[in-house]
């Protein structure tokens, strides 16, 4: 009987890819996808998925290419390598001044009067629970905190009114 993979053992297979990738990038400085997927041995769709995770973690930076090439090559917000402890009142209050805006540690230090190294910190554990994302513009990082995407749940179906619902 087939068991389909928890999403427990699709986060643990992505995690697994990501290091993988992690590896070959820490390697040499620049990476074209192909190259990358041939080092790793992962197939083009998960090493695309792994690539797209640590994107999004601000791991990795897709680099300029020539033509229609991805070139990737590593990234380094300045964020820890924490375990996924508690949040602590610094990572609360960083957590709260990035809901609905972007920002880069400096000018969260000034605006929440913390040190830069405390926004780090904070920012780093808010990383190790996946809350926290990050875009390189030049040699700035911007952080932003990640949307929720409510896994599971359903929503209400709309209540029938014998009406059609207009398209548009």
């Amino acid at each position: 009987m087939f068991n389909p993979p928890t999403l427990e053992d699709l986060q643990e297979t992505r995690r697994a890819n990501e290091k993988l990738v992690l590896s070959a990038l820490d390697s040499k400085p620049e990476w074209v996808e192909t190259e990358l997927a041939k080092t790793t041995g992962l197939a083009l769709s998960h090493l695309r998925a792994a690539l797209a995770s640590l994107l999004d973690q601000g791991r990795v930076r897709r680099l300029p290419g020539t033509g229609t090439r991805a070139v990737y090559g590593l990234a380094d917000p300045g964020l820890a390598d924490v375990p996924a402890t508690p949040l602590t009142n610094d990572a609360k209050k960083v957590r709260d001044y990035l809901e609905g805006r972007a920002d880069s540690a400096l000018y969260m230090s000034e605006q929440l009067r913390m040190t830069r190294e405390d926004i780090m910190t904070a920012l780093s554990l808010l990383n190790a629970h996946g809350m926290v994302t990050c875009t390189f513009v030049g040699s700035l990082v911007i952080f932003r905190m990640k949307e929720v995407q409510a896994l599971g749940t359903e929503q209400p179906a709309p209540a029938a009114t014998g009406k059609k619902k207009q398209v548009a």
